[in-house]
């Protein structure tokens, strides 16, 4: 993913305040690339915090097994 994609995505992903807007993203993601890895990705570029980056893949994590 280039630095422009990462960077927008990670101002969507700033904006998931619960986990029902979390799931409402995994809705309309794509489909392209892993969510996940999308997350990892703005994480190591510091585009998102630590603390955001793990309270996401946990949420994406949890909606993925109740599915």
């Amino acid at each position: 993913m280039d630095s422009l994609k990462a960077k927008s995505l990670a101002n969507e992903l700033n904006e998931l305040a619960c986990k029902g807007c979390t799931e409402g993203w995994l809705k309309k993601h794509d489909g392209l690339s892993d969510p996940i890895q999308d997350i990892n990705e703005c994480g190591s570029l510091g585009f998102i915090t630590p603390e955001r980056q793990e309270r996401l893949i946990n949420e994406v994590k949890e909606i993925k097994a109740k599915n």
